[in-house]
């Protein structure tokens, strides 16, 4: 028998016995593809280099293949891989199908599902994190990738490796990794080595880009959202730094509360791998595994945890550490309550000290991993077929508890926004219809192009997660309605409030008429915008977001156009529009049609105050300030090119350059969450309140020139004069608190010194009350709902010029999603203020509009101050 009729017959042995095939070649180290060893001290690999090595593995290994998915914001693109058996990489395909059938349910009978569990590998999902300053988190990958593919005569990975398909992804940040790399080799050796990088590592969102979870702004989240629907896994697995200090890892369970609109499968099955973790750990000497500590499973935003509501097991841990360079902890550097190393339930061996390395959290986070692969290969058809039962039902709730469905009606005063809210759902995987006639769906009527959520679908947890306002579990407050752990994240997010779309809940089971109108959709597009009537005035709708991508436009194309009020149908009442001249017809219903705006031509001579293009600078202090980049994201959207101002800029002056300044909140993320993962040592030094980080930024001993430093009192100067000149300057959240002080408003915050028992809001939806006819106002109810996140709440003092925009009623309660403790405590106060300064104007928003680039509805609130007041520059 020659060589290679050898190597067939044991490949087709190996085949018929489903096992592994042997590897093609020697499979390659990390060090003799990169020169280094992974978590090897001061040593990082970048994107670059994990796909080197990626590519390395794929060209030695017969048990890995490489997928190409989609672009990142700096246009990378992002890798992952697919690592099994020979045979079950030959056939991800079918197994792929596999999943997705068992995660349908519709159509199936249990023995059918029984049989598809009992003949497929299990899919399973691990990822080297998308927070790229946790730089264990990307460099786990290549040690993982290398254990199942260098291992000869291990049981436990041929058992993984036959019974496992693993999804491994280098990162889901491949733009951050590259810039927290080159900033860590650029900064090694100097004072400033463990320091941030001074600007967002993922482009606009930063850290937030696990909170983009169900609104998918940001093209990663896209990408990730789409291709796990694409492999549909059983398990999603994503890797986070730090945990809760002094402990090196932290695991689920998680802390109370959870949502009850994700199958109980799923919050069991969490559970157990979480223990089993902490059992590992035990079992290999690795002290310091945590559970439950600080992290909820409440808010829905996550991008690891959005996949749950797909009915896959989602969850992530939270190792210790995250640098590559060593640290020596003293148990008298531990809170005081740990110092005493005592066991708890959930804390079952302490961490007891010493030095720890970036190794020591790539060795931790091996271990979590090998767990996950080893209960998923275990229970393998246990979870496969729990996967269907979790979609059985789900539809099944509904028929049982409702609702039956959600409709998103056609007549909106913002139909565009409600095409995107349908989309949304789309997006994620649930069936949406569309009806193409007048229909009566649970006894309200319909036009034709509303859009309808049905219930009995598999997915359906997540619309009315989605859809319905958030109520803290009672169990979970103590009896004086106060939490007894403080939220971690946002407690309120109800979609339809937030985007100011209106949506009907549907009781009553859908009959069969109703269900003969209704054809699915894969896209919810809104009708085709255009020009209705004839004339050379072109009138838009302000109440319409798009009107202002309309109007950008527009003025970009040299048409001109005044704020106006008209009746913009027959028998209709005057309302707040925009009228522009100066177009073609053509040009302008290309404008229209591509923004879905309905557009009315006029013979009628627009009147009103004339309106140009502002000139918008926007604050961008060094650091990692989320609020910026979503500000930058929005504005850029809706075309109206902010000019980032560093606070060297400011100083540069300002007068005659811009017509408004925005300054975004200055709330540092630590901050604005208490609960969150221990802050870096030097914390209070580097964040000492709004004002404070205005003014004065990092010191030189927390970053490098041109790094430090804020806007100094030089700028601050420079700033009052822009304004007195005649500027506008625009403060969102927490910046107004920096602003009132810094200008000497006469204004009050009168939230400014409060405690948590006196009051709190980490993120809840609250109804105020606008001043009808302010700048601000046009284009909006008189009641919209706004997110407010640990925000100020004014009182105007004496000597106060300008208006109350905004405020909350006198008496009530104004939540509406979410949680607010002691809302006396803003009743009848100002929620947003207009101030005289000067020859200009000062804006002071107690919450911020444009959050986390969700709250549609309140997007006018911002872009109406972004117009030069009076049509003057």
């Amino acid at each position: 028998m020659t060589t290679m009729r050898k190597v067939t017959s044991i490949l087709l042995a190996a085949s018929a016995m489903g096992l592994a095939a042997p590897a093609l070649a020697d499979v390659p180290t990390p060090k003799a593809v990169l020169g280094h060893d992974v978590g090897e001290d001061y040593y990082l690999a970048n994107y670059e280099d994990s796909i080197r090595y990626f590519q390395a593995l794929a060209k030695a290994s017969d048990r890995i293949k490489l997928f190409e998915t989609g672009k990142t914001t700096h246009g990378r693109t992002m890798v992952y891989a697919v690592i099994s058996s020979p045979q079950n990489i030959a056939n991800f395909d079918k197994y792929k199908a596999i999943s997705k059938r068992l995660g349908d349910a519709r159509g199936l009978t249990d023995e059918e599902a029984r049989k598809l569990a009992k003949d497929s590998p299990v899919i399973v999902h691990i990822d080297g994190g998308m927070h790229a300053s946790e730089v264990s988190d990307h460099q786990l990958p290549l040690a993982l990738a290398h254990k199942l593919l260098s291992a000869k005569n291990d049981d436990e990975v041929d058992a993984i490796l036959k019974n496992v398909i693993l999804v491994l992804w280098p990162t889901l940040n491949p733009d951050g990794q590259d810039m927290v790399v080159d900033w860590y080799r650029k900064q090694r050796g100097t004072r400033w080595e463990t320091s941030r990088t001074p600007w967002l590592y993922q482009e606009y969102v930063g850290h937030d880009n696990n909170r983009d979870g169900y609104m998918l702004n940001m093209k990663e989240s896209q990408v990730v959202n789409a291709t796990e629907q694409d492999y549909a896994p059983v398990i999603w697995y994503s890797q986070h730094q730090v945990a809760p200090f002094p402990a090196r890892i932290w695991v689920p369970p998680f802390a109370d509360p959870v949502s009850s609109n994700i199958s109980p499968y799923m919050r069991i099955w969490t559970n157990t791998i979480g223990t089993n973790i902490m059992a590992r750990m035990e079992t290999e000497q690795k002290p310091g595994a945590i559970a439950q500590a600080r992290f909820d499973n409440w808010y829905a935003g996550f991008l690891d945890y959005i996949h749950v509501f797909r009915n896959t097991i989602s969850f992530f841990t939270e190792t210790a550490h995250d640098s590559a360079t060593p640290k020596t902890y003293k148990v008298e550097d531990f809170p005081k309550p740990m110092q005493d190393l005592k066991a708890q339930i959930m804390y079952p061996n302490p961490w007891r000290g010493g030095e720890w390395r970036l190794k020591d959290s790539v060795d931790y986070m091996m271990t979590a991993s090998m767990s996950v692969l080893e209960t998923a290969q275990k229970y393998r058809e246990t979870l496969l077929y729990n996967r269907y039962q979790a979609g059985r039902d789900m539809i099944a709730a509904a028929a049982k508890d409702g609702p039956a469905a959600y409709v998103i009606p056609a007549s909106q005063a913002d139909l565009p926004e409600a095409a995107s809210l349908a989309q949304l759902m789309i997006a994620h995987g649930l069936d949406v219809m569309r009806i193409d006639q007048p229909t009566s769906i649970g006894g309200r009527n319909y036009a034709a192009g509303s859009w309808v959520i049905p219930m009995d679908q598999p997915f359906a947890g997540l619309a009315r997660e989605l859809f319905e306002k958030q109520k803290y579990p009672d169990a979970v407050l103590n009896g004086d309605g106060q939490p007894a752990d403080l939220p971690y994240d946002v407690t309120g997010w109800t979609l339809p409030m937030q985007m100011g779309v209106h949506v009907d809940r549907i009781d009553q089971p859908i009959d069969g008429a109703a269900r003969a109108a209704m054809q699915k959709v894969a896209a919810a597009t809104p009708p085709a915008g255009g020009i209705n009537g004839s004339g050379s005035t072109y009138l838009v709708d302000r109440r319409v977001n798009n009107s202002y991508r309309v109007l950008n436009a527009a003025l970009a194309a040299g048409g001109k156009a005044v704020w106006t009020n008209a009746a913009l149908y027959p028998g209709t009442a005057p309302q707040d529009a925009i009228a522009i001249t100066g177009l073609s017809a053509a040009a302008m219903g290309k404008i229209a049609s591509d923004h879905s705006v309905a557009v009315t031509a006029s013979a009628d001579k627009p009147v009103g105050e004339a309106v140009h293009k502002g000139r918008v600078g926007l604050y961008r202090p060094w650091g990692s300030n989320i609020d910026e980049g979503w500000t930058r994201w929005l504005l850029e959207q809706y075309s109206f090119a902010p000019k980032s101002l560093y606070n060297a800029d400011v100083k540069a002056g300002l007068s005659g350059k811009y017509d408004t300044i925005v300054i975004p909140d200055l709330t540092a993320p630590s901050k604005s969450r208490p609960s969150d993962t221990t802050p870096p040592a030097n914390f209070e030094s580097q964040y000492k309140g709004p004002l404070a980080s205005l003014m004065d930024g990092f010191s030189p001993s927390q970053m490098p020139a041109p790094y430090y430093g804020g806007i100094g009192a030089e700028g601050a100067e420079k700033l009052k004069s822009f304004v007195s000149n005649g500027g506008t300057l625009v403060a969102l959240n927490n910046a107004s608190d920096a602003i009132i002080d810094l200008f000497g408003l006469p204004v009050t915050n009168i939230l400014k010194d409060a405690k948590s028992e006196q009051f709190f809001c980490s993120g809840a939806l609250l109804q105020i009350d606008l001043k009808p006819g302010t700048r601000v106002s046009a284009g909006m109810p008189a009641d919209p709902i706004v997110m407010f996140e640990r925000g100020p709440a004014f009182a105007p003092k004496p000597g106060f010029k300008g208006e109350v925009l905004a405020s909350y009623a006198p008496t009530g309660n104004p939540l509406r999603s979410g949680v607010l403790l002691h809302p006396e405590a803003i009743q009848g106060k100002a929620a947003a203020l207009e101030v005289e300064y000067g020859k200009g104007k000062i804006y002071l928003y107690g919450f911020r509009p444009q959050w986390r680039g969700q709250s549609h509805g309140a997007y006018k609130l911002l872009f109406n101050t972004l117009y030069p007041e009076g049509g003057k520059r």
